[in-house]
């Protein structure tokens, strides 16, 4: 039986003790707090309470204080004491650990005070009240105890002074006074009341129209007039932005139905909207907004955003000499068809005329848009922007620019800025054109459609022009580039050209036109060539492929040019009469040396490949050089098919796709803008 009872007690302990080590948990350590509290002037607080969610103690003579025994966690604390304001810290308890030297500094009640209401109306309500010391306040304010409402931050100072405004009748707001002084403590009042009066409010004036006096900077805002009861006169308020803040506008009440502005500049957007006012002060609700973008001289730096876009043109614009206008990406543009302010307005197109900088800031995903507001659109709506002589060119940019329905669309009196990744359509004169360039002409990844002449520049005798990676559709002269320097006219692509793909004619002999692709359905000359300039390497299919016509020096006697022609690959389809190369210039003096050398003039429709001995039209004189005639060999095939057979699309490909061509040009390039198969 003993031997019984010493088994049960011996299984009694065991369970007792497994359910012991069931019940223990860990628990974290838990933490604590202390530090000080001051007064403004920096002298110890006692009787202050500390206070957290489960925790409170009091601050000592010496402004000391502690809690104990707190849980790790982000813990809100609070410093709280009569006539002082309260101050809050979030702190994070460490397990085990007593955080020390925390120290709170209480601005009495009087370090921002005396606060007051006054001319509380309907729809308003002026707030007032001073600090001790500097400082910057603002006021928060609503129907609810959110607060959800908040004026913008005063000036430094120690009187602060607020209107509220657009405040809703008959209703009760709460409001605090928050300001931040030198010494960098947060102050902030008690929260207060008022009441707006009520009033039955006249509805919001219609018809808001704004226009531009002619020959002045002065704007003429008119409204509707309104015969309704109690009417005292209107409020009128502008801003730069669509999203305020609209200011007043006016000294007093506008007792008419119009206002001039006269503070206005060129260049700049403004938002005009306007109010009714009843004799007691009410204010009806604001009219709907207008805008209006200044036409004129601009002589301040001015910038357009998207934010602010679209911007209506309805004048001529130009940027002064020493100013500046930016364009950010996103922004659209229209321009009006004819000066709308001007007294030959009905034959006057608008001009973008620039003689200080204008920078175009687009991308690709997000262009620059320039285009005619027309309902209508017509090539010529409007005149297109002009870089005058005096322009900064330096400074001048254009890149991702969409322009359309101009005259020219970008047009350099002497000389343009460097453009890039551009789009110009449906001009009726030109998409770019440069005369008496005074800087190097830069022009890279520029699409031209359906412009009388695509790229035009001419007369720059001084200056280098470069023009890469551009393609051009749909013009009757695609690339002008003649009587200037050094020229690189380089990997273009132009298609659909009827009289001319590429004209040039240069004085340095070491200007080049190559890897360019002259097809897709073009007509007239491919490639036209007056001299000095090497077209090398370029594929060409037009009525005329290559033609070399004289210089258009009037003493072509003493000219010394050099016409070279070599390793380009050359469409010519016999059966619709097609040249390959066609000389048709007037050739009187030996200093004129034409080099036709390693071309390849294919008949792809008879897989031919030909020169003056299968019909290739080659009038030659006697200072031609000797090796222009190439053997009788099957012609290689295209990757696109038969260029002949229909007129090419866009995607029409012109690579080889034989390697017959690979390396087999002059000095060992491959014929032809395009690498050959292999």
């Amino acid at each position: 039986m003993k031997k019984i009872r010493q088994i049960t007690l011996l299984f009694l302990i065991i369970i007792l003790m497994a359910h012991a080590g069931c019940m223990s948990t860990t628990s974290p350590a838990r933490g604590g707090l202390s530090g000080t509290v001051t007064d403004a002037a920096g002298n110890p607080l006692s009787g202050v309470k500390i206070t957290t969610a489960d925790s409170a103690t009091m601050s000592d003579i010496y402004g000391k204080w502690a809690l104990e025994s707190l849980s790790p966690q982000m813990t809100e604390i609070t410093a709280s004491r009569d006539q002082y304001q309260s101050q809050k810290l979030t702190i994070e308890v460490l397990s085990g650990e007593i955080l020390e030297n925390i120290v709170f500094v209480l601005p009495a009640d009087s370090e921002l005070y005396d606060v007051q209401v006054s001319s509380v109306s309907s729809t308003k309500a002026n707030v007032t009240f001073y600090t001790r010391n500097n400082a910057v306040g603002y006021i928060k304010y609503g129907i609810n105890a959110l607060l959800n409402h908040t004026t913008p931050v005063g000036a430094e100072g120690k009187l602060h002074q607020f209107n509220l405004e657009n405040l809703t009748p008959a209703s009760s707001y709460r409001f605090k006074c928050v300001a931040t002084d030198e010494l960098g403590r947060a102050l902030e009042s008690e929260t207060k009341n008022f009441t707006t009066a009520y009033t039955a409010r006249g509805d919001a004036p219609s018809g808001l129209a704004i226009a531009k006096t002619a020959n002045s900077n002065l704007l003429q805002i008119s409204w509707n007039q309104d015969s309704g009861s109690d009417l005292a006169g209107f409020a009128l308020y502008r801003s730069q932005s669509s999203q305020g803040p609209f200011m007043s506008l006016g000294t007093g009440i506008i007792r008419q139905n119009a206002y001039a502005d006269l503070d206005v500049q060129p260049g700049v957007k403004y938002y005009y909207r306007v109010t009714r006012l009843s004799s007691s002060g009410d204010e009806s609700p604001p009219s709907a907004v207008e805008s209006f973008l200044m036409p004129g001289v601009i002589t301040q730096n001015a910038v357009w955003t998207v934010q602010e876009s679209p911007y209506l043109l309805t004048g001529d614009l130009t940027v002064a000499a020493g100013a500046s206008l930016v364009i950010d990406k996103g922004v659209s543009i229209g321009v009006a068809i004819g000066d709308q302010w001007d007294a030959d307005s009905a034959t006057d197109l608008i001009d973008i005329s620039v003689k200080g900088t204008l920078m175009v800031q687009g991308t690709a995903a997000s262009p620059v848009t320039i285009t005619s507001m027309g309902s209508a659109p017509q090539a010529g709506d409007w005149n297109g922007i002009t870089f005058e002589n005096i322009a900064d060119l330096s400074t001048s940019m254009v890149k991702g620019l969409k322009l359309s329905f101009a005259e020219n669309g970008i047009k350099g009196v002497a000389g343009l800025p460097n453009i890039s990744e551009s789009s110009i359509y449906n001009c009726r004169v030109a998409g770019v054109v440069c005369e008496s360039g005074r800087k190097d002409v830069i022009l890279r990844t520029i699409q031209v459609d359906t412009c009388a002449s695509g790229i035009s520049v001419s007369n720059s005798p001084d200056v280098n022009v470069k023009i890469f990676d551009s393609t051009l559709s749909r013009c009757i002269y695609g690339i002008v580039c003649r009587d200037n320097k050094y020229v690189e006219i380089k990997r273009n692509t132009i298609a659909l050209a009827s009289v001319s793909g590429i004209d040039v004619g240069n004085s340095d002999a070491t200007s080049k036109v190559y890897n360019n692709i002259v097809g897709y359905g073009s007509s007239g000359s491919g490639i036209i060539c007056r001299g000095n300039d090497e077209i090398r390497r370029n594929t060409v299919q037009s009525n005329i492929g290559i033609e070399i016509k004289a210089p258009a020096e009037a003493d072509v006697e003493s000219a010394i040019l050099a016409y070279n022609i070599r390793s380009n690959l050359i469409l010519a389809d016999k059966s619709r009469n097609c040249v390959g190369v066609f000389y048709s210039g007037k050739i009187a003096s030996a200093t004129h040396t034409i080099n036709v050398q390693y071309n390849a003039v294919w008949n792809v429709a008879t897989s031919r490949k030909y020169i003056d001995s299968e019909g290739a039209s080659f009038f030659a004189s006697a200072y031609v050089s000797a090796d222009i005639s190439l053997s009788e060999i099957a012609g290689a095939a295209l990757y696109g098919g038969n260029p002949f057979a229909a007129v090419p699309g866009a995607d029409f490909s012109y690579v080889p796709s034989s390697v017959e061509l690979k390396g087999t040009g002059y000095d060992g390039d491959t014929i032809g803008a395009e690498d050959a198969s292999g």
